[in-house]
């Protein structure tokens, strides 16, 4: 079910640019990164935003979300929430920044994450040899995409100078990949101006999969990762044959140092696979620049 509002998140934010020019294989530290984590924190408060109208019970007053330190001037457009199964997000316009944003809600109980990684494929997308992807990430995003469809593309023609931003955090980062590239392949005339932004994201698909995306949204994509957070980490990849997509970008330390990954056709093992998975945890999934703030709002994320 689709409701719809408007209002105005009016914190005081720098716009800055989405894209990140960084060197595939250089490690990025000191005074250098703030630049970079500047703009991947602007998109994961966005991100954070999307647990918070989540939690509302259905209603569009974001409650302490508009406390959150997010963007200036972005407005709601609209909500979704499919229960069964479920996905909830949000779609917002940003003048000051020409920018729209598809939101998605991530896993609220991290047992979640744990069932989703005994995973079950589903044929995704039809007509690529061998693609496969996990049916309840496929099955979650698919519920909501005709709403989706349906609002961006009329944002996209209010405002054809917009970029198209698909973003998530835990699951939404998911939901996010899929629903991005359901929409580049349903309109491809406005393909390039679409970009993926994902925070603590899970593998997605298998390998053909993993090649076919990169293919198509790759070079318009940031996977973002934290030190030693579980989730990127499952589905694993030694059982189901699960494979992440580039580019990756993962933060080393808690000082923000990061380092660009190689696009090569294996994940790189100098990306968030530094981290031997015994050795990964929930406390860095829940740590993205601080977000999502569990300790200052409800129990948004729960066991």
């Amino acid at each position: 079910m689709l409701l719809r509002s408007v209002f105005s998140l009016t914190i005081p934010f720098v716009a800055l640019a989405q894209d990140l020019d960084v060197i595939p294989g250089k490690i990025y530290s000191g005074n250098e990164t703030k630049p970079y984590l500047d703009v991947m924190d602007k998109y994961m408060s966005l991100a954070e935003v999307s647990y918070y109208f989540l939690h509302q019970g259905g209603g569009f007053s974001c409650g302490p979300a508009c406390e959150v330190p997010t963007l200036q001037n972005v407005v709601l457009n609209t909500t979704w929430h499919s229960p069964n199964p479920v996905s909830d997000g949000f779609i917002a316009i940003n003048p000051a920044d020409k920018e729209i944003y598809v939101a998605w809600a991530g896993t609220r109980r991290i047992r979640s994450a744990f069932v989703d990684s005994v995973a079950i494929f589903a044929d995704y997308p039809t007509g690529i040899a061998g693609a496969l992807v996990h049916e309840g990430f496929y099955e979650s995003t698919r519920a909501a995409y005709p709403y989706i469809l349906k609002n961006i593309r009329s944002a996209a023609e209010d405002y054809p100078n917009y970029k198209i931003i698909f973003l998530g955090h835990s699951l939404g980062g998911a939901n996010a990949v899929l629903s991005a590239l359901m929409f580049a392949r349903d309109n491809e005339y406005i393909k390039d101006r679409i970009r993926v932004w994902t925070f603590g994201e899970p593998r997605v698909g298998n390998r053909p999969f993993a090649e076919y995306y990169t293919q198509v949204l790759g070079n318009q994509t940031y996977r973002i990762t934290y030190q030693a957070d579980i989730v990127p980490h499952l589905p694993p990849w030694q059982i189901f044959g699960y494979q992440h997509h580039p580019l990756e970008i993962h933060i080393i330390n808690k000082a923000g140092d990061f380092y660009a990954c190689q696009n090569t056709v294996r994940e790189d093992l100098d990306g968030a696979y530094r981290w031997p998975t015994i050795d990964t945890g929930v406390a860095d999934h829940v740590d993205y620049f601080g977000k999502p703030d569990i300790a200052r709002f409800d129990p948004l994320i729960e066991w």
